[in-house]
C-alpha cells in the first residue's frame, strides 16, 4: 500500500476538496490520505483566513474518515513550504506517495521548486477541474465540481462549503469583507 498527500491553500476548504479525498480514497491503492493545509502557497502572497483556523475546520470536516489526517506540517513551518519539502517529510512514513493536485496546476507543474526531483519521487494524481484540461499521461480523478475558494470567499455556492463548517466559514469571510469594505 501507499500514502497520499493533498495540499493547498483550502481557503476556504469546500466541496470539491471533500470530492476529492473521497474518491481518491475510493479509487488509489492507499493506507492513508494526508491533507495538507498550506501555511501559505509559494505561489501566492498570503491567505485571508489563517492556517489554524483553515486546519480546525479541514480535522472538522473530515473528523469521520478514519484513513484521512490533516497534518499541521507546513503550517509548523511558519513559512511557504515547497511541495519537494512536504513530500521527503511524508516519504520518512512510507516511500510510496501519491501526490494530489488540481489539473488548474498541471500549467505551472515546471515551476515548482526541485520539479524534476518531485517528479521522480510521487505519483502524480490530478483531480479534474472544469476548464482545466488533465493529461492523459496522469492518473486522474474525475470530480469536476465547478467551484473555486475565490467565489465562496466572495459567498456565492456557499451551499458547497461542507454542513460540518459552513455556518463558521460564511461569518468568518462575511465579517472579512466588513472589514475590508
Amino acid at each position: 500500500m501507499a500514502i497520499a498527500i493533498f495540499g493547498g491553500s483550502f481557503d476556504p476548504p469546500h466541496a470539491g476538496h471533500v470530492a476529492i479525498v473521497k474518491k481518491a480514497l475510493q479509487v488509489l491503492p492507499i493506507d492513508r490520505l494526508y491533507v495538507v493545509p498550506a501555511y501559505v502557497n509559494p505561489f501566492k502572497s498570503g491567505t485571508h483566513a489563517p492556517p489554524e483556523l483553515r486546519k480546525q475546520w479541514l480535522e472538522r470536516i473530515f473528523d469521520d474518515e478514519p484513513r484521512v489526517e490533516v497534518s499541521d506540517f507546513e503550517i509548523e513551518k511558519g513559512r511557504p513550504v515547497p511541495t519537494i519539502e512536504t513530500v521527503q517529510h511524508f516519504r520518512q512514513l512510507d516511500p510510496s506517495v501519491f501526490l494530489i493536485i488540481g489539473s488548474d496546476n498541471l500549467n505551472t507543474l515546471s515551476q515548482w521548486d526541485r520539479f524534476d526531483q518531485l517528479d521522480h519521487l510521487v505519483t502524480w494524481v490530478v483531480a479534474s477541474r472544469p476548464g482545466h484540461e488533465g493529461s492523459a499521461m496522469l492518473r486522474t480523478l474525475d470530480v469536476n465540481i465547478d467551484i473555486s475558494s475565490t467565489e465562496l470567499r466572495a459567498l456565492e455556492k456557499t451551499h458547497l462549503i461542507p454542513e460540518s463548517v459552513r455556518e463558521e466559514i460564511e461569518k468568518y469571510y462575511k465579517e472579512l469583507m466588513c472589514k475590508n469594505d
